[in-house]
């Protein structure tokens, strides 16, 4: 009974970090830049810009800064320039990826407003777009870190030996608990001596022992040590729904303790091998 209430309470846990990751999405974001010209000599030419009450840089004569935002929103952005008064600006959504703000400088007097890209040059619409770029990969490698949940623990180091075990796999998984061991065990091969599974049911055989039902610690351990494995690896396959969600848990055999493990979601089951060899890689 208390195993059961312990997988339930384990899978409300994954519900809620599944809700927290799948409804967070990333926006589409704008470029909002700004950039001075004019003649100034005997005042400042500093002008602090400020988006939506976060400063996002000082800038000079000719010089420029930048920020990302939603563009879905209005920003309110605030220029301040010392001894002469501010300029307050609020910007309304337009649905552009880049939008350009020129602060034209002068002795006494400054102005500032939104361009059109036809009115701006080559060089400021290029270097725009190389910002945008930029940042559009910095999002696509984050995009890419998402299906992790959780790790914790440091993984094996290179060259320790594995037994992996499998716990099953749900429906929603699209995969087999057989082929489940299969990917799990070429994330690990690269780095690791994996134990022939064929050795496993050798012994299970000779020491009259069987495998029934979820693989818990002791048994992992006890598979492991007669096996002679340093460390066991139990992978799993849940379902959330319709998302498959895989677990990662490895268990060392000395201490019979968890050295690391992993929640993570996969775009497809095929990936599981790739995606095992690049959380489990060792330092």
């Amino acid at each position: 009974m208390m195993i059961k209430s312990n997988i339930q309470r384990f899978r409300v846990l994954v519900t809620l970090l599944l809700w927290t990751l799948f409804s967070v999405k990333i926006s589409a974001q704008e470029l909002l830049f700004f950039y001075s010209v004019g003649h100034v000599s005997g005042t400042t030419p500093y002008v602090q810009i400020d988006v939506d009450d976060k400063n996002i840089g000082t800038i000079g004569l000719n010089e420029y800064a930048s920020s990302f935002s939603n563009y879905s929103s209005n920003h309110r952005i605030s220029l301040k320039r010392r001894g002469l008064d501010g300029i307050e600006l609020t910007s309304i959504p337009q649905g552009r990826e880049i939008r350009i703000f020129e602060i034209r400088l002068a002795e006494a007097r400054w102005s500032a407003r939104e361009k059109m890209t036809s009115e701006v040059s080559k060089d400021i619409l290029r270097l725009c777009e190389t910002i945008y770029s930029d940042e559009a990969s910095k999002v696509t490698q984050e995009v890419q870190t998402k299906g992790i949940i959780s790790t914790s623990g440091i993984p094996p180091s290179q060259g320790t030996s594995l037994l992996i075990l499998t716990n099953g796999a749900e429906p929603c998984c699209q995969i087999s608990s057989d082929l489940l061991g299969e990917l799990t065990s070429m994330g690990f091969q690269k780095n690791y001596r994996v134990i022939d599974r064929e050795n496993l049911d050798r012994i299970l055989d000779e020491q009259k022992m069987q495998m029934t039902g979820l693989v818990n610690s002791d048994f992992a351990v006890e598979a492991g040590q007669l096996t002679g494995a340093q460390q066991v690896v139990i992978s799993q396959c849940y379902c959330n729904n319709e998302d498959a969600v895989y677990s990662i848990k490895i268990i060392d055999c000395s201490t019979a303790e968890v050295s690391s493990s992993a929640l993570f979601s996969l775009g497809s089951p095929l990936e599981l091998g790739e995606r095992t060899g690049e959380i489990f890689s060792p330092e």
